[in-house]
């Protein structure tokens, strides 16, 4: 059994279309989308449209949650995380004034995860969620020597008690999602950890498209790969600038 598995397009329809293209190429037996469909990009509809028009099955994000449910603003964060807050809810309603109803109605009846069994044993499991098993909002980092390379120390050690929290209940062999933008594999006891990175957005300082291709075999369990996918940054920053969602000069240079 093949599994394609990719998160975070963004609204980023160049990029979905080359991976999407290059999935196709590896003739997986399944392929699923691991949420943040729309938000932060110039062209959510037809992001929208490509991922039903391909009858892809989806788990939701943070940002397609907060399209119809928008985070509300604490009375004590500082000046500078209001401001982030207040772009960010710019971003959503603009996303969310891209949209019709039915595109609206869409999101909010994707599930929350989606589990694969290739055996009968649960402990074989794919879980795919795009954060975690508990919401949408809490990241899993990538593994120590990551973490230490890109931000220059150790924020989540694998005796972290809020990773106990989020996992220490899973039966399963993989967990599947994106949310942090960094593929990486991490084992935390018994499960493997796969995060499949994103579509659009990069955090690794690679700006190719990326994407996991989870294979399973009964002898060797699951073998796990993450996809580099080359696109047309230029094309996509074009339409950023000729459509100018809020932000959207940040937002390009965000594209890599």
């Amino acid at each position: 059994m093949k599994v394609a598995i990719f998160s975070d397009v963004h609204g980023n329809l160049t990029a979905f279309e080359a991976v999407l293209a290059d999935i196709k190429l590896q003739e997986p037996d399944l392929i699923f989308f691991a949420g943040d469909l729309c938000v932060f990009g110039a062209r959510p509809k037809a992001c929208l449209n490509l991922l039903r028009d391909n009858n892809i099955p989806a788990v939701y994000g943070n940002t397609d949650q907060a399209i119809d449910n928008r985070p509300l603003l604490s009375g004590d964060i500082s000046a500078e995380e209001k401001k982030r807050a207040e772009t960010i809810n710019n971003i959503i309603d603009w996303t969310s004034a891209e949209l019709e109803a039915m595109d609206r109605a869409y999101l909010l009846e994707i599930p929350f995860h989606h589990r694969i069994s290739p055996s009968s044993y649960p402990q074989d499991d794919l879980f795919i969620v795009h954060a975690n098993p508990r919401d949408v909002d809490q990241s899993i980092h990538p593994t120590e020597s990551i973490q230490k390379r890109l931000y220059g120390e150790i924020t989540q050690p694998d005796d972290d008690p809020d990773l106990r929290h989020l996992l220490s209940d899973l039966d399963i062999g993989v967990m599947a999602y994106g949310h942090v933008h960094i593929p990486n594999v991490r084992k935390w006891g018994h499960v493997t950890l796969a995060n499949i990175s994103s579509v659009s957005l990069p955090l690794d300082g690679d700006s190719r498209a990326k994407y996991g291709l989870l294979t399973w075999r009964e002898s060797d369990g699951w073998a796990i790969s993450h996809q580099y996918v080359s696109y047309d940054i230029e094309k996509e920053r074009q339409v950023l600038a000729q459509a100018k969602p809020p932000n959207w000069e940040s937002l390009s240079k965000r594209l890599g």
